[in-house]
């Protein structure tokens, strides 16, 4: 009996590891099929790398919190029922100056707008919200943000040139009248009114004239200082590269400050030539000769994600007056 015992007892022990052999076996095959075994490389093939949940438990498990973190928000997800976040430029700003005088805004700007002084940071909050509104010069324009349609004309050169694009203004550069028997002054100013000088404004904006005369070069030298609006800096910046190309012994210094500034320094003689993205008030014009280098228009903007893509003249002006604050209204 004894010796039965220890013979059975024998054989449920070389059972008992034959079985555990064979399950070792087992995990370490379905531990590869899952992506969890380091030495087959798994890892390049699972969810991580192709976005697939079918390799198995573990992958499936991660796909959820990988989509969370890196997906970005899409206009499906886009919350209607928000208030609208209104950003607008400051009192003085050329674009501001025109945005109210085009929609009919005036000076009932909304109160709970927030005012800022750079088309950049401008761009930057609409880009960082998705609740909001603005508007930047046509040619500040980057996919960064999203223009919308204006009375369903869309902003471009085309539509800017002909007039359909209703939200428009001239791009200028003024000048006193002692500024004026500057040859460098205005051989610059030659230059911005050139064919030349009009293709650059053809890259991003609009040509002011499309017959315009050849440059001659004059090979001059010297420093001009050019200062005010921040959206007529990105062409003079353009302008004033090409322009030393033709004239390397010129400086050109380049300041912002906005419209207003411009019109201003230029006026009291701190500015050579003053940046403006509004038309000369008759006042301006006593002590400024202004000079249109280019159209631009003026876009109204919007997160990305932001569903919409359009809308009228009259829906904009009850959006920055304040009638209209979700935008579930529009």
């Amino acid at each position: 009996m004894k010796k039965a015992l220890a013979i059975a007892l024998i054989c449920l022990l070389t059972l008992s590891l034959l079985s555990a052999c064979g399950g070792g076996d087992d995990s370490s095959t379905g531990q590869a099929g899952t992506g969890q075994n380091g030495s087959t490389g798994s890892t390049s093939t699972g969810s991580t790398s192709t976005g697939s949940s079918s390799t198995g438990g573990s992958s499936t498990a991660n796909t959820p919190a990988q989509t969370q973190d890196n997906t970005p928000v899409s206009s499906s997800d886009f919350d209607i029922s928000r208030m609208i976040a209104l950003f607008t430029r400051e009192d003085g700003s050329g674009t501001r100056d025109a945005f109210v005088s085009i929609t009919g805004v005036g000076s009932d700007m909304y109160a709970e707008a927030a005012v800022l002084s750079e088309t950049n940071e401008i761009l930057t909050k609409v880009e960082e919200n998705e609740f909001a509104i603005s508007y930047v010069s046509v040619g500040s324009l980057s996919n960064r943000v999203k223009a919308l349609t204006i009375d369903g004309v869309a902003p471009s050169n085309e539509t800017i040139m002909d007039g359909s694009y209703k939200l428009q203004r001239p791009l200028l550069v003024c000048i006193t009248e002692e500024s004026a028997q500057n040859t460098l002054v205005q051989d610059f100013i030659d230059f911005m009114l050139s064919a030349e000088g009009q293709e650059i404004a053809a890259t991003r904006w609009t040509k002011i004239n499309i017959n315009a005369p050849a440059y001659t070069p004059g090979s001059l030298s010297g420093t001009l200082k050019v200062g005010g609006s921040t959206s007529v800096d990105p062409l003079m910046q353009a302008l004033s590269q090409a322009y030393r190309v033709h004239n390397p012994g010129v400086t050109i210094e380049i300041s912002g400050g906005g419209s207003g500034a411009g019109i201003s320094e230029a006026t009291s003689g701190v500015l050579d030539i003053g940046m403006s993205s509004r038309a000369l008030r008759d006042e301006e014009k006593v002590a400024l000769t202004p000079y249109d280098i280019a159209l631009d228009g003026v876009a109204v903007i919007v997160n990305p994600v932001n569903p919409l893509s359009g809308a009228t003249i009259e829906q904009i002006k009850l959006i920055f007056t304040g009638e209209v604050t979700r935008w579930s209204e529009v």
